[in-house]
């Protein structure tokens, strides 16, 4: 989208958000946080997503925890971006559950609580969010209560490799595979298999 296009868009949002419409504040926050059209201000976009959050716009909610959690624009303050990806967490938001499940496993905001931590990872990665996926497989390792833990951390290390750049470069895979016995290796590769087409039947591959 060209420059002219993001004033175009602001001057026909901000009238809106104005009067209070929850989705015209959060594009405005948007517009804000990335610097289109305006220059960038972080803390205003922060406003912006308060006023959209505050009427239970699930994005805006994400995107302000976001803020909190990383500091820019407002003070951190990783127990406020808690409570504010709690909702869409628990509405089905994957970054939003990867968040809670990132700061359940090392106690940001939240009671450390890696049980939880899993519980939230395991949402996310489900709905293909590739750090997630790295992190719950690290998660799961470390556990390692039964022989599904080392599967599933097969599994979930080796899919986030194979989607995520990112991932592969500091996934923790090899040295989960070392601890895998070859029938194991096998389960997680048919676990790989049946995420891949339960996500291809979904349409999200």
């Amino acid at each position: 989208m060209a420059k002219g296009d993001f004033k175009t868009v602001l001057r026909e949002t901000r009238p809106l958000a104005d009067k209070g419409d929850r989705d015209a504040q959060l594009i405005m926050g948007m517009l804000y946080d990335a610097g289109n059209g305006v220059t960038q201000d972080q803390a205003v976009a922060a406003s912006w997503y308060r006023k959209a959050a505050e009427q239970n716009q699930v994005v805006a909610q994400v995107f302000l925890g976001a803020l909190y959690h990383s500091g820019q624009g407002v003070k951190k303050d990783y127990a406020e971006a808690a409570r504010w990806f709690r909702a869409p967490a628990e509405s089905g938001n994957e970054q939003a559950q990867f968040y809670l499940g990132w700061m359940s496993a090392v106690g940001n905001g939240v009671e450390e609580d890696h049980s939880e931590a899993i519980k939230w990872l395991s949402k996310s990665a489900a709905q293909q969010n590739t750090r997630a996926m790295g992190m719950l497989a690290t998660e799961l390792f470390s556990r390692h209560r039964d022989d599904q833990d080392l599967v599933d951390a097969y599994a979930w290390s080796h899919l986030a490799a194979e989607m995520d750049a990112i991932q592969a470069m500091t996934s923790a895979r090899a040295v989960i595979e070392k601890y895998c016995s070859k029938e194991q290796i096998q389960q997680g590769k048919s676990l790989m298999a049946q995420w891949k087409k339960k996500w291809a039947s979904e349409g999200k591959e």
